[in-house]
């Protein structure tokens, strides 16, 4: 691996001078990042009008809220609603009153209290009271400033009934009361607004879809960043979509991500496996299986194949599970090692057939890094800033592309990107790096730097610079040589290069600090002095030792050069990232022969791969409420992807367009193996789909996939090869 030299980390925090033999263990001035606790009401529906199907889906979208939360104390309760027509009826039926969730026990009660929930018959309040029931939500939300996110999600079809609730007018009659009640709910839900709540309505049985539409535009809009979701009615068509469309709602409300939805059919007195994928960034989840059948048996696999327990601590990870004797089921992990987790799934033979969905909800525990550079610029000056991602185990360089990274400058916008072109020092390195210049008046300046977005908790990190009107007259400059492979207790070669103009001799320091999760490093104490003569350029030569037990991968740290009386005056930072790991084995040079003869085996089996993967004869078609909207398909030419935008105004109809780049936040990537699609994009994750099937995107729109292929062409083919996959039959 190659040294990486990467701007990182809070220039002034947590000094740790080196000196021979100890090690830099990592040192914070606060506590690691945390997942913030939500506070999370689900109202459901108990109304007359809602079908027992639906209401036993509604139970299972409860309980899959409930025990997909992953962050220890999060509030959640759950609430039934209808009306209250008369003496001795309540509108609201709170079946769950508010848990905070810290241990399985928790989870499991609100496994166990969701089946209290339940159809109300005659002379019970048959009625559909929303006004209430957004009351008595608020009421456990309070009026201070969140600590995280809260969250009401609404169960319901929508259709706001009381026209038999006296508590509405006694003298008003039908609609009247309705009107008089949809006062009520504008009212909460400009609370709802005020209070940081965001409302996510979800559509079962016969849909008022926009009622539903209304109450996810009246409450708050979220923090996730403006990449993410916005809060949007969902509406549930068939028993089919309720998990992947819940799942949907949920991750978005809780800025958390998702792995692709996993589903089997799982026939009686069989066993069947599902992979679901946890990312590196990941620090806390929840693995949830919807198993709809309570006796199926369920078990949970690292990605080493290890069986992990359902409750205890393995390997640095904590295991917490919940549900295994109701519908749902889940794994809390916190700290998972990242990777493919497997599923299984046992069925007994006096079971009936059921279909079976699991997928990881996930989220890291961040925290923003910003450097400014110099960090204490003169007027005028041009400064440096540059903002990275790290979690409580690590330092985030992948997985970024759906985040949000902005820097202000005493609340002025500066542009950053990670792009490799100057100021940014290498592309895709996880740094994004832009230049601002320093106010020509003032004693002080403040920059902020913010990352938000699908899969973080969000962070946001300020730095208040210190304006020098004094001329500089020693400056310091440091490299670090590049290395092919730094190992384990090793060394890296550096240079410290000190100009003087002072006219006397001084001593300056070279420190080590803000090391990453896991790096261990030190500088010997004989490096660390720089004896500067009184005028000149001076090299001074210093190693940079990593410890034996150091983090393999990217080790980070800021070197910087401060005066030896006064460390406070930092004449230079050098942040930068070393990747550390052994070299290859002697064994792999011997079998570079085998792997050679291997080549043409794989590069026949590549071009199979590629062939199921091409995606010409696609094409695309868009909908708006059912309505067709134009349609779009892929080049004629061999691709394995197929990107298009979908493009919405408030004064014109939506249409498909090419995307402008891959940074472009309406497009969508379309990729396909043999009869499975799969569709990528900001608004909607990742989903799969059937040529022929349609997929929500967006409220209100809908796209769907046709194969326009009659014969399949081949992919990938030389001239003069007619080989052809086997044509992908309509709506397989």
């Amino acid at each position: 691996m190659n040294v990486r030299l990467s701007g990182f980390l809070t220039p002034l925090a947590a000094t740790l001078v080196m000196c021979a033999g100890p090690w830099a263990a990592k040192a914070y001035q606060e506590p690691p990042p945390v997942v913030r606790p939500a506070t999370i009401v689900i109202l459901v529906d108990e109304s007359g009008s809602i079908s027992n199907a639906d209401l036993v889906r509604e139970r299972e979208a409860a309980a899959t809220i409930a025990l997909g939360e992953y962050a220890p104390r999060s509030t959640i309760s759950v609430v039934g609603f209808g009306s209250s027509d008369g003496p001795g009826q309540s509108a609201v039926d709170v079946v769950c009153p508010p848990v905070t969730v810290t241990t399985a026990e928790d989870q499991q009660r609100l496994a166990d209290c969701t089946g209290n929930l339940r159809k109300r018959g005659p002379g019970q309040g048959q009625g559909t009271d929303h006004a209430a029931a957004l009351r008595q939500a608020m009421s456990y939300m309070g009026d201070a400033k969140p600590d995280g996110p809260r969250m009401i999600f609404l169960l319901t079809d929508g259709e706001l009934d009381v026209s038999g609730s006296p508590a509405y007018g006694p003298d008003n009659v039908g609609n009247q009361r309705n009107a008089a009640a949809w006062t009520v709910v504008d009212d909460t839900l400009n609370r709802a607004r005020a209070a940081q709540t965001q409302v996510w309505p979800l559509g079962f049985g016969t849909v008022n879809k926009a009622a539903l539409d209304r109450f996810a535009e009246g409450g708050f809009a979220g923090a996730c960043g403006p990449k993410a979701p916005k809060p949007a009615a969902v509406v549930v068509s068939s028993a089919a979509d309720v998990d992947q469309q819940l799942l949907r709602a949920y991750s978005a409300a809780r800025c958390a991500g998702t792995s692709d939805l996993q589903q089997r059919r799982l026939s009686p007195g069989s066993t069947e496996s599902m992979t679901v994928d946890i990312p590196s960034i990941a620090t806390d989840g929840s693995i949830v299986v919807v198993k709809h059948d309570p006796g199926i048996a369920v078990s949970f696999k690292d990605p080493h194949g290890v069986e992990v327990p359902k409750s205890g601590a393995r390997d640095g990870s904590t295991f917490q599970g919940s549900g295994q004797n109701g519908p749902v089921e889940a794994l809390r992990i916190v700290n998972p090692t990242p990777g493919k987790w497997t599923v299984t799934l046992t069925s007994f033979p006096a079971m009936t057939a059921v279909d079976v969905t699991a997928v990881v909800i996930w989220q890291g525990a961040v925290r923003a890094v910003l450097t400014v550079d110099p960090p204490s610029p003169q007027p005028g000056q041009t400064v440096t800033v540059s903002l990275k991602l790290q979690t409580r185990n690590q330092v985030v360089t992948d997985q970024l592309s759906t985040l949000d990274f902005t820097v202000t400058m005493a609340g002025a916008p500066v542009a950053v990107a990670d792009d490799g072109r100057q100021p940014d020092r290498q592309a895709g390195d996880g740094i994004y790096t832009g230049v601002a210049q320093a106010p020509a008046t003032g004693a002080s300046v403040q920059f902020t730097g913010t990352v938000t977005g699908v899969g973080v908790s969000g962070d946001t990190r300020t730095y208040d610079a210190a304006l020098s009107t004094s001329q500089t007259q020693v400056r310091a400059q440091i490299k670090v040589d590049a290395a092919t492979t730094v190992e384990p207790g090793k060394a890296v070669q550096g240079t410290v290069t000190v100009t003087s103009a002072l006219g006397r001799a001084v001593k300056l320091r070279l420190q080590v600090t803000d090391p990453g999760p896991g790096t261990k490093v030190s500088v010997p104490g004989e490096d660390t002095i720089l004896d500067v003569p009184p005028t000149g350029n001076t090299d001074f030569a210093f190693r940079l030792l990593f410890a034996p037990d150091t983090g393999r991968g990217p080790n980070t740290m800021v070197l910087k050069v401060v005066q030896d009386a006064d460390d406070s005056q930092v004449l230079t930072l050098y942040p930068f990232t070393v990747d550390v790991d052994y070299p290859p084995p002697v064994w792999l040079y011997v079998a570079v022969p085998t792997a050679l003869a291997l080549a043409a085996v794989l590069w026949l089996a590549r071009r199979s791969y590629r062939r199921a993967r091409d995606v010409r004869g696609l094409a695309v078609y868009l909908y708006e409420n059912g309505r067709p909207r134009g349609d779009i398909a892929a080049p004629e030419k061999a691709a394995t992807s197929f990107s298009f935008a979908v493009r919405t105004g408030e004064n014109t109809p939506p249409y498909l367009d090419e995307p402008v780049s891959r940074a472009d936040p309406d497009r969508y990537e379309l990729r396909r193996v043999g009869g499975r699609l799969t569709v990528l994009g900001v608004h909607i994750g990742r989903s799969e789909l059937l040529v022929g099937s349609r997929v929500p995107i967006a409220s209100e729109l809908e796209i769907e996939v046709h194969d326009e292929r009659a014969t399949a062409v081949p992919a990938f083919a030389e001239p003069g090869h007619d080989e052809s996959p086997d044509p992908v039959p309509p709506n397989s």
